[in-house]
């Protein structure tokens, strides 16, 4: 069966094929991901899918990091980073599009942010480590996709929340 699963994986890694990974919805379904290292060291590229409520790409992070770590029965077997990686470059790979998923120059200007100061955030060692641990999607302030603010201090111009809540 080993040999199957590593004959598997080359295959997967060969034909440039990009596994979405979606921890949120498998988990609900009580599935999980066999191994998300060995597909990473594998070299296949995975991406991050949010095909739920709640479309918290922060909590798909966080949820994915810890039942990688449960089926690898090691803390260090996924990191942060590679579910940030996921969350960001895989998903923009994986749509071959290098315009995407990273502050670089050419790339679209799309990307949020967050004060990671706030109390229930905690310390901060490593930022990528504590965004994906400690924060969730609510903790975004600042939305720009295309370089464009569309979203400034939670305000989102001509959207009103409570309006939406009551439908």
């Amino acid at each position: 069966v080993e040999e199957k699963n590593e004959r598997d994986l080359q295959l997967l890694s060969n034909s440039g094929t990009t596994v979405i990974h979606c921890p949120i919805i498998m988990g609900r379904h009580g599935m999980a991901q066999e191994s998300v290292a060995k597909f990473v060291h594998a070299g296949i590229q995975i991406g991050m899918g949010t095909d739920t409520f709640p479309p918290d790409m922060i909590q798909n992070m966080r949820i994915g990091t810890s039942i990688a770590k449960i089926i690898e029965r090691g803390a260090d077997a996924s990191t942060s980073a590679d579910f940030f990686r996921m969350a960001t470059i895989g998903g923009a790979d994986a749509l071959d599009r290098s315009d995407l998923g990273r502050l670089t120059p050419g790339a679209k200007a799309d990307m949020i942010i967050i004060d990671l100061d706030e109390l229930h955030i905690g310390t901060v060692d490593d930022p990528i480590k504590t965004l994906v641990l400690n924060a969730s999607g609510t903790d975004v302030k600042t939305s720009i996709i295309n370089g464009r603010i569309v979203m400034q201090d939670r305000q989102i111009p001509g959207v009103e929340f409570d309006v939406l809540q009551q439908q």
